[in-house]
């Protein structure tokens, strides 16, 4: 067998980020209503996937086996081979028929699969304690948020798809996945980058941290002060124990001191979700909520992949990323006012502002792929 290399590996995050921003962009065309009898849904859930388990879950996946492993095996290469079969059914599928058999029959796949590989992934890290410590909490994090998928079959079967449990069970997925696994893997391999060390307190303050942040989720099914309580204790634990490190990062290179710095935000904009007109207000208006995610991913996790993939993008790239990302973050947040201010329909602006983030992403991604080292 070939020699398996960090680049070979990197092709298949990148090509499907690129994939996948390409299919949102004609998403986002498509809300302007430009194109008659679009499958609105169909494509939501095929671009949703592929950013999900095709970029990120894939990109950090390949981090934590270069980074904490003596390199990745034969049998885990397989299986991740596997994954990469899945994820592109996926897209293909949810285009054509959305939620149905087939795409319900390789998301399941795709889950068992990656069952397989970090426990693989598990039995062969090495490395300083305390990070090995957050990639296996991550691990079990992973194990944990596939409850959600599982409870969405037995939901339909009950004809629950109105009900608030069948939305809390997408939410308890994403949660453990966004706020679970994948931001543990996140902080194991920045802080392995910056050789910062966490004590055993720590850890544990940040893992209760994510946890309990679960409940901002549980507000949008239900009103009740346990949940308002829960949420924010767990978000005070988070911002405590992000501003405690600081100081560690003031000393290292800018790219990291930025990222920090948006964690730091994230922090305290969970905070701010745990005061009840926040909310509230994130509960009633579906373009918080996308905002909310999207800040997530395309300002927290696509900034720290491309730090992490040693390809070198240019400062204007950078800029051009960070200000069309505010720009459509601002917008999302105030359609009403930036709509009158231009005079032109909201989703028209969305367009425009997902236009240049996808034009980076295409340069950083192709850029990446057809590099000859």
């Amino acid at each position: 067998m070939k020699t398996i290399t960090a680049k070979h590996l990197w092709s298949f995050p990148l090509l499907f980020g690129f994939l996948g921003a390409i299919i949102g962009l004609v998403l986002r065309y498509a809300f302007t209503g430009s194109i008659a009898n679009f499958p609105f849904k169909f494509v939501l859930h095929s671009h949703s996937h592929v950013m999900l388990l095709g970029l990120l879950f894939n990109a950090l996946i390949v981090l934590l086996f270069t980074r904490f492993t003596n390199g990745i095996d034969k049998t885990s290469y397989l299986l991740y081979i596997a994954l990469q079969v899945c994820v592109a059914i996926l897209l293909i599928g949810f285009v054509l028929q959305g939620y149905a058999f087939v795409t319900i029959l390789f998301s399941t796949i795709h889950l068992w699969i990656s069952y397989w590989l970090v426990i693989r992934l598990w039995r062969h890290l090495k490395g300083e304690k305390t990070t090995i410590v957050l990639i296996k909490s991550g691990i079990v994090f992973h194990f944990i948020s596939s409850i959600g998928p599982y409870a969405l079959g037995p939901l339909m079967a009950l004809k629950m798809q109105t009900s608030p449990w069948y939305q809390q069970a997408i939410f308890f997925y994403l949660h453990f996945q966004y706020f679970g696994s994948f931001f543990l893997w996140m902080l194991a391999i920045l802080f392995q980058k910056t050789t910062i060390s966490l004590s055993k307190t720590q850890i544990i303050l940040i893992v209760t941290s994510l946890i309990l942040l679960y409940a901002h989720s549980l507000k949008y099914s239900f009103n009740h002060s346990a949940i308002q309580i829960a949420g924010s204790i767990g978000a005070g634990i988070l911002i405590i124990a992000l501003f405690k490190l600081k100081n560690s990062f003031l000393h290292q290179k800018l790219q990291y001191q930025l990222l920090f710095g948006t964690l730091l935000f994230i922090g305290i904009l969970n905070g701010l979700g745990s005061i009840p007109y926040f909310s509230n207000l994130v509960v009633s208006n579906r373009f918080m909520l996308i905002a909310w995610l999207h800040l997530l991913f395309l300002g927290m996790y696509v900034p720290f992949i491309w730090i992490e993939l040693n390809q070198r993008i240019s400062k204007k790239t950078w800029i051009g990323y960070a200000f069309f990302v505010l720009s459509s973050e601002f917008i999302l947040v105030f359609p009403s006012f930036f709509s009158e201010l231009f005079s032109i329909a909201i989703m028209w602006l969305l367009f425009l502002a997902y236009f240049g983030i996808v034009l980076c992403i295409s340069i950083v991604h192709l850029t990446a792929l057809f590099q000859k080292n």
